[in-house]
């Protein structure tokens, strides 16, 4: 009888750390899910990737709160850093990496940071930083509840980066 409760017990715990095991690399997908649709150019598609009640705090480059905000903050991007830059065709490739998950229940907390290119006709930038999120799981899958970037730099390629 011992040797049953045992095993039980042993399952229920395996059950469960598989579980959250399950849950991170769903996260995680999610999460590598949004620089996918940026390095594609799907920039429309990106709101499909956050609950309805979302928000985004880009600092300086900009803050939308709700999936539908959102989905309008990344469609027109691309055009508002073309603006910013007074030129036209730019090409922005992200690179995300050292991602960490804490799960709690149906909420989950993540950091990772990111490497990135922008490309203008002339000119093209280093950027790097720290993504700080949110997520909720909806009716069986997890999505953005928010996402806060903190920039360590961006930088003029051809300046090179010095202390």
């Amino acid at each position: 009888m011992h040797e049953e409760s045992d095993v039980a017990a042993q399952l229920k715990e395996l059950t469960e750390r598989v579980n959250v095991l399950e849950n991170v690399r769903e996260v995680s997908s999610l999460r590598n899910s949004l620089p996918r649709l940026i390095n594609d150019n799907a920039w429309d598609r990106v709101g499909e990737l956050f609950s309805t009640d979302a928000y985004l705090d880009y600092g300086n480059l900009g803050q939308a709160e709700g999936r539908a905000a959102i989905s309008q903050y990344f469609a027109g991007l691309p055009a508002r850093i073309e603006k910013d830059a007074m030129t036209s065709g730019v090409l922005v490739k992200q690179f995300v990496h050292g991602h960490e998950v804490e799960i709690s229940g149906s909420r989950a907390t993540g950091v990772c940071y990111f490497e990135e290119r922008v490309v203008f006709e002339e000119q093209s930038f280093m950027v790097a930083g720290k993504f700080s999120d949110e997520y909720v799981r909806v009716n069986e899958r997890w999505l953005f509840a928010g996402i806060n970037l903190n920039p360590f730099w961006v930088i003029p390629y051809d300046k090179g980066y010095a202390q």
